[in-house]
């Protein structure tokens, strides 16, 4: 950090500075992370609105950028905001998972420490298990899949099918609040922004039309997030339990959501109240997440 700054005591002057910018704006509502606390767009317009510091407004967009990658670098450094670090994981690594990849609630996220929820259950099965070939289903921006194939990487093997219909909320009734991301960007780019594209292939079809073009393909670890209703879940693990391996893991996201997404129903919660009687099962009900089940075949 001294090499960057030229030298302590600028760090010092520039560390004390940021402390007292967040005890300006401490009046102001708790925000939900580090970005949003110090120095986002409203409440520092806001602040020069109260006293009336028109001036700064033009100067305020010429060095915010610069003022988000110093609060950056000085959390990163441990030298303020120690609660907003993990010792395990890395904040860079996981506040680009999370922004790049768009990690939602459903997943029981912390956006204050960018701690990755039940993303870190995914990775762990992966790291352990170190399966040949991995299936995931569905994903807005990618997530879970770049999870999955970043736990390939640390492993030095394996390979994630992801399979995306890539429908649009304007266009499709059960986009289940997709956004056609896969048809308008280059996948393969997408999770190169992370070093993983040498571990993940993207399908942008249906599941019924993998399945039927893959028949033969066999997983050890298989994720389930697609059509979340009940007659679309039946179908996607009717399609894929065959493909699973014996000792493989099946894992299905929101099994816990109820009522309406959009134009769809949700159904994940009662095809997982009757599949998790027939096979061994773990769900992790966590607050303020959708729930998550694996199911192991033996």
């Amino acid at each position: 950090m001294t090499s960057m700054f030229g030298n302590s005591n600028v760090l010092s002057s520039l560390t004390h500075l940021l402390r007292k910018l967040s005890k300006v704006f401490s009046f102001l509502p708790e925000a939900k992370n580090m970005s949003e606390r110090v120095m986002t767009t409203d409440k520092l317009l806001l602040f020069l609105n109260m006293v009336k510091w028109f001036g700064f407004r033009k100067l305020y967009w010429v060095i915010r950028p610069g003022l988000e990658w110093l609060a950056e670098s000085l959390i990163n450094a441990g030298y303020i905001y120690p609660s907003f670090q993990q010792s395990l994981i890395k904040r860079p690594i996981s506040k680009k998972l999370l922004k790049l990849y768009d990690g939602d609630d459903g997943h029981n996220l912390d956006e204050r420490q960018f701690f990755l929820g039940f993303g870190l259950i995914h990775y762990a099965f992966i790291r352990n298990l170190k399966p040949k070939n991995i299936l995931c289903i569905g994903s807005r921006k990618g997530f879970v899949p770049a999870i999955l194939a970043l736990a390939c990487k640390d492993n030095g093997m394996g390979l994630v099918d992801f399979v995306d219909a890539g429908y649009d909320q304007d266009n499709h009734e059960k986009h289940w609040s997709g956004i056609g991301f896969w048809k308008k960007e280059d996948p393969a780019k997408h999770f190169a922004q992370i070093g993983v594209d040498g571990y993940i292939k993207t399908f942008v079809m249906t599941t019924k039309e993998y399945a039927e073009k893959y028949p033969h393909k066999h997983y050890q670890y298989i994720y389930i997030d697609g059509d979340h209703s009940y007659e679309g879940v039946i179908l996607d693990y009717n399609l894929f339990w065959p493909l699973l391996d014996k000792h493989g893991f099946m894992s299905f996201h929101d099994i816990t959501e109820r009522g309406y997404l959009d134009k769809g129903v949700f159904g994940v919660y009662k095809f997982w109240e009757e599949v998790s009687k027939k096979h061994h099962a773990v769900s992790f009900l966590l607050p303020q997440s959708a729930g998550l089940g694996m199911l192991q075949k033996v």
